[in-house]
């Protein structure tokens, strides 16, 4: 056999075990082979098993996030406006529930520093505007405010359900995302100006709305609630000059900072606050009457 014959069938060997070994699951000398990340169209569903949530699939891609200096209520920290790339997610299509959230809290037992370190929650003893009870050895939700979007939870304590429900929180691109789809739109149905149809704020009656009840707000990919009803903690730290420098892919937010994130606006601010680009923030400690939140996930459940 010639020399030259003998190489092309010695480069041919090496081509085959290379394909191999990446197509099989283990081999010693290879290790194991890369995993895809499947891909769904949009509109697809999950369900939660820990707390029967459905999430909506958010697909991969660019979205405009933030405000330009041509919107009269954008601030400072909303700008500049820019593009960022996010890998699919998952996210939950309304915000979580009280009947939700003292299943979580009756798992736990104890809702006073068990949650990352941090208190969980305010019961109807620390604020008479809580919904959540403690009767009888067990937490309960007051009559009534079953549906209704879970308050007065503390930053770990909305944490601290995500992770017991297999999810965490959204990085605040993802939410905005979420809100706004990939168009750059105001408010998560569009252009027009919010009414009490689409979003539950300041100018429609004085209190929250049972979950998923304004479907007229309806973001582009089906979520629900993103506009109003009840302020919601987003994973990231705050920082008001973070989107001078955020990386285009995948923001996380800022390293560390004195306060977290929430977005969305709520049942006791004016509609200006339920613009997908508006930031609010305070320490991971506070607990409001008009705070709550929902969770996200990279992958299928």
């Amino acid at each position: 056999m010639s020399r030259k014959r003998s190489m092309e069938i010695s480069h041919r060997v090496k081509l085959s075990l290379a394909a191999i070994c990446l197509s099989i699951v283990y081999v010693a000398a290879c290790g194991p082979a890369p995993t895809a990340t499947p891909t769904y169209g949009q509109g697809k569903t999950q369900t939660r098993s820990a707390d029967g949530m459905e999430m909506i699939y958010v697909p991969a891609g660019e979205f405009l996030m933030g405000s330009t200096a041509e919107d009269p209520k954008a601030v400072d920290d909303e700008q500049p406006q820019h593009t960022a790339y996010l890998d699919a997610f998952w996210i939950d299509r309304t915000e979580v529930t009280n009947a939700q959230y003292v299943q979580f809290l009756n798992v736990l037992g104890e809702y006073r520093g068990t949650c990352e370190g941090g208190d969980c929650i305010e019961t109807k003893v620390e604020d008479e505007d809580s919904h959540v009870l403690h009767q009888d050895g067990r937490y309960v939700v007051e009559s009534g405010f079953e549906d209704h979007p879970v308050i007065e939870v503390t930053w770990y304590g909305a944490q601290a359900y995500c992770k017991w429900a297999g999810a965490r929180l959204p990085t605040e691109a993802e939410w905005e995302k979420a809100a706004r789809g990939a168009d750059g739109r105001m408010y998560p149905w569009g252009s027009d100006a919010p009414d009490c149809s689409k979003a539950q704020y300041a100018d429609c009656s004085g209190m929250t709305v049972p979950v998923g009840t304004r479907p007229a707000g309806a973001s582009p990919y089906g979520v629900l609630d993103m506009a109003g009803n009840v302020w919601e903690w987003v994973a990231d730290w705050y920082d008001a000059a973070y989107y001078g420098s955020s990386p285009a892919q995948n923001p996380q937010g800022a390293n560390s900072g004195e306060h977290k994130v929430f977005r969305g606006g709520s049942w006791g601010y004016l509609p200006k606050f339920t613009r997908t680009t508006d930031r609010a923030r305070n320490h991971p400690t506070y607990a409001g009457f008009n705070l709550g939140f929902r969770c996200a996930t990279l992958v299928p459940l």
